[in-house]
């Protein structure tokens, strides 16, 4: 009779109900529960008492909690942002026994963060991009199953630093940067000072090998010179140049 009573409409004196797929429908009469709905199109004689329907999702849902203030154990503010994934696999025990098991949900996340973060220092935080504790969140699962809801992962999105603090950071990692560039450089004028002495000892005990170095700075010398004048001769110059004397 529902696709007749439709054309009706409000003189069918029916109430309406619509149930889509991954859904399921709670029905009440005079606010007392009767049985659970599947998905579908339902209509209801008003004069049963009071026809209801509430409507839950069954299908996977995840829940958000931006802007979550924490203070770490070391008195540093920070806002993290806080995701987790729940699904309700027992709508009568999540209608009944919670008000609303999604907000419950978010509360008892919210605590699980302030026991994760608020037992960390800012710099472990960071350094070891910690996560909700395994046994923290273990805790939200087992409680939040009793009233039909399965919660699967539960993670810091994002970590907010107030803008004093990301400055002094900033101000830190510049700091280290050049603290490990100035260590670079002192190894590389070490290596190159080790080189210079091992050259000095093989030139002091090979005068041929010291007039072979005269020689190749003068030619990197003439090639910026754009022009030479020789005076007594090329000869003169040549012999007062690579003439190698004897001991």
């Amino acid at each position: 009779m529902v696709t007749p009573l439709a054309r009706l409409g409000r003189e069918a004196q029916v109430t309406w109900a619509s149930v889509e797929d991954g859904k399921t429908g709670l029905l009440y009469f005079e606010n007392r529960f009767a049985r659970l709905i599947g998905p579908g199109t339902y209509a209801f004689w008003n004069a049963a008492g009071a026809p209801r329907v509430e409507v839950v999702d069954l299908r996977s849902q995840t829940l958000e909690i931006p802007g979550q203030e924490i203070l770490t154990s070391d008195k540093v503010s920070i806002r993290v942002n806080v995701w987790a994934v729940y699904q309700v696999v027992d709508a009568v025990l999540a209608k009944q026994g919670l008000k609303d098991y999604a907000d419950y949900l978010y509360r008892a996340v919210q605590l699980a963060v302030r026991q994760t973060l608020g037992k960390r220092t800012l710099e472990q935080i960071l350094a070891e991009k910690v996560d909700i504790d395994e046994s923290v969140a273990a805790e939200v699962r087992q409680e939040m199953e009793v009233y039909g809801v399965r919660v699967g992962a539960i993670a810091l999105k994002d970590i907010v630093l107030p803008g004093e603090v990301r400055e002094i950071l900033n101000q830190v990692v510049t700091a280290e940067k050049q603290a490990q560039a100035n260590l670079i450089r002192r190894r590389e004028e070490t290596a190159a000072t080790r080189s210079l002495l091992n050259t000095a000892r093989l030139l002091e005990g090979n005068p041929l090998l010291v007039r072979l170095k005269e020689l190749e700075t003068l030619e990197k010398v003439a090639e910026k010179v754009d022009r030479i004048t020789v005076q007594g001769g090329v000869d003169t110059l040549l012999q007062s140049l690579i003439t190698l004397r004897g001991e």
